[in-house]
């Protein structure tokens, strides 16, 4: 996740407190290139929306199917059915077990509302 600034090791060495560490401090620190990147600004995110945005609750509704191959839950579900309501930014999952079963459980839910 990450390492602890230089200088804080550094400081641990001339302590003393870093016995067990082979740390010479006559040589440059060498550059992370993640350090570099996680310290870049972003430029923010307009607020004006592109499109037509819904008027009403459930006026528009899209939906992302996903598959994690590599978590499987207890249940069995290897995939995630998201719904998003545009209007109020409401957001439903629905666990799978199966692709197929997308369709269904889209139905289901929209029977439900």
């Amino acid at each position: 996740l990450g390492h602890v600034n230089y200088c804080a090791v550094y400081d641990l060495t001339r302590s003393g407190n870093a016995t067990s560490m082979p740390i010479t401090l006559s040589t440059e620190p060498p550059i992370c290139d993640t350090c570099i990147l996680g310290k870049q600004t972003k430029s923010s995110i307009p607020k004006v929306c592109a499109g037509v945005r819904a008027t009403r609750r459930l006026g528009i509704v899209h939906v992302d199917l996903m598959e994690h191959p590599d978590v499987v839950l207890a249940a069995g579900n290897k995939y995630i059915l998201d719904i998003i309501d545009d209007f109020l930014s409401y957001t439903w999952s629905i666990p799978l077990s199966a692709k197929s079963d997308a369709f269904p459980a889209l139905q289901a839910w929209e029977k439900a509302r």
